[in-house]
């Protein structure tokens, strides 16, 4: 079992967003979308140091007012344009906050709970690697790019359950050693994937992600049944 030393929990949410415009503050029943990882960020209690991390005035307004417990690490513009990376603004949070570990949180999950949070936190803490990554699993029969990748052609086609298990990454939750993420984007320019990783399955539903008007639509639906 590891010791995570500081732990900085941030939720990236930048300003622009072209298939689903200020998706981040739109309302999803009832309230902002963001609100719903805020709310698992803080009910997950992992650690006091939670940040929203964003280059968009109308967020920090609305985090600054909504979530006193909630910081706000206003990245610059040219971290939050269509050009910048995941690698770019967490290596920026890094260098800004210096944390042991960095705990990254989707807003456009806004489907994953508190339970989810702290239970990838503990099996990251129990693990010997270096980064955290949610994913889901399928053993229905994959291809990409028009090749197979878990049956053969050449034989009959067997029960899904008998297939290797494909894992598809969401980054619903991510998780580094962030002192590891800071050589090896030292090193490579590039440090998301990690040296030593853990694919971490959450349940499909909770890591519904928000891309298109159509997923905010089923997303908002979801909510709003699970009230009734």
């Amino acid at each position: 079992m590891k010791d995570l030393g500081k732990i900085v929990l941030h939720i990236p949410a930048r300003e622009g967003s072209k298939r689903v415009p200020r998706k981040n503050i739109r309302e999803m029943a009832g309230k902002p979308m963001i609100s719903y990882v805020i709310d698992a960020s803080l009910e997950s209690t992992v650690t006091d140091n939670v940040y929203v991390n964003t280059d968009a005035k109308e967020i920090i307004e609305y985090v600054s007012k909504s979530f006193p417990d909630v910081k706000i690490h206003e990245r610059e513009k040219k971290l939050a344009d269509d050009k910048a990376s995941s690698d770019q603004f967490n290596m920026d949070i890094i260098d800004t906050l210096e944390p042991d570990t960095l705990v990254m949180v989707n807003p456009v999950c806004p489907l994953i709970d508190a339970k989810d949070i702290t239970e990838a936190v503990a099996a990251y803490k129990l693990s010997d690697c270096d980064t955290l990554i949610t994913c889901t699993t399928t053993q229905m029969q994959t291809f990409c790019n028009d090749m197979p990748v878990n049956i053969r052609l050449d034989e009959e086609l067997a029960a899904s359950q008998t297939n290797p298990v494909v894992q598809i990454l969401n980054w619903a939750i991510t998780i580094w050693d962030a002192k590891l993420f800071k050589k090896r984007f030292a090193k490579l320019g590039y440090a998301s994937m990690g040296d030593n990783r853990v694919l971490y399955p959450i349940d499909h539903l909770k890591s519904f992600k928000v891309s298109e008007e159509k997923d905010f639509k089923v997303c908002e639906a979801l909510i709003e049944n699970k009230k009734a």
